[in-house]
């Protein structure tokens, strides 16, 4: 793949290949959001500027400094989004994967055509599960965001990645209120999700954690034994979900870290009961308005 420099067929060449679930900027103020202008605002995925927040974990736990040239590993990376952020943020050597050619695609296509540092990034479609084929390589930085909950076995699955990394893992994962509160130990809520959907798994059977007890105890059991709730929204209640004003699914994200001097300055924070949001209301007004004015658009909450 070959960088574009001709701004229209930049514009064209990203539109084939929507949709897009991260906004991630290319050059001069063209976003990937911008390109997404022929999809279907109700049922396409919602869009994410995963640069803001890998900003605010970074900052977090890492301070000022930055990544300072740590590795990355990113699990189901999608479009890269928190590839790049990370790299933007000092990060080292970089590999992303993920298991839908899409998402590659486009983190391919972003790869070649954005302005920023790029060097030492690597996109790859791979199943999760064959990732301990790919060598003996060791990360600083694992992130698993956006996969737990896709998994049959999600346990099993963050274990291959806990594996391959040496300091910090970052877990971003739907939630379960089923049992709430949440049991002291903590469990996980089987489910069921079709696999054709772009945004969906591809194994069928899936789980849902309960919250932080049931992901400490993992993080523990995987040789983490600190972790810090960044976020837990216990119920989001979307649109597009039958009976989404009795939604029982939410989304938290933690870090859990090797050494626990790592998050001695990092604090849990409190869950939010209930998110509401319109999805296609937001993707609309985000296409439109980085579309005309070619810059940075945050819908409201």
């Amino acid at each position: 793949m070959k960088r574009i420099e001709n701004i229209a067929k930049l514009k064209a060449a990203g539109a084939k290949l929507g949709p897009w679930h991260m906004d991630v900027e290319l050059r001069d103020g063209l976003r990937t959001a911008s390109l997404d202008v022929n999809s279907d605002h109700s049922k396409s995925p919602s869009f994410r500027d995963p640069a803001k927040h890998m900003r605010d974990v970074v900052k977090k736990v890492y301070g000022d400094k930055g990544l300072e040239g740590r590795s990355f590993l990113d699990i189901a990376c999608n479009a890269g989004g928190n590839s790049f952020g990370a790299k933007d943020y000092g990060a080292g050597r970089v590999f992303g994967f993920d298991v839908r050619d899409h998402w590659i695609n486009q983190a391919n296509f972003i790869r070649h055509n954005r302005d920023a540092d790029s060097s030492d990034m690597n996109f790859e479609v791979l199943d999760l599960y064959d990732f301990p084929n790919k060598g003996d390589d060791m990360y600083d930085i694992s992130w698993f965001s956006g996969i737990f909950y896709h998994l049959p076995d999600p346990v099993r699955g963050l274990q291959v990645i806990a594996d391959k990394t040496s300091e910090l893992l970052y877990v971003s994962t739907a939630t379960s209120v089923i049992t709430d509160p949440e049991p002291e130990n903590g469990c996980l809520h089987a489910a069921y999700e079709g696999t054709d959907y772009v945004m969906t798994g591809v194994y069928g059977l899936n789980w849902f954690p309960s919250g932080p007890n049931c992901l400490r105890h993992i993080f523990k059991w995987l040789g983490f034994p600190e972790s810090r709730v960044l976020y837990w929204r216990k119920r989001i209640q979307d649109p597009r979900r039958p009976n989404h004003e009795e939604s029982v699914l939410g989304r938290i994200a933690m870090v859990a870290a090797r050494d626990p001097k790592l998050l001695e300055h990092v604090t849990d924070v409190e869950p939010v009961e209930v998110i509401k949001r319109d999805i296609g209301k937001q993707r609309k007004a985000w296409i439109e308005e980085g579309h005309e004015a070619g810059k940075t658009f945050t819908p409201k909450a």
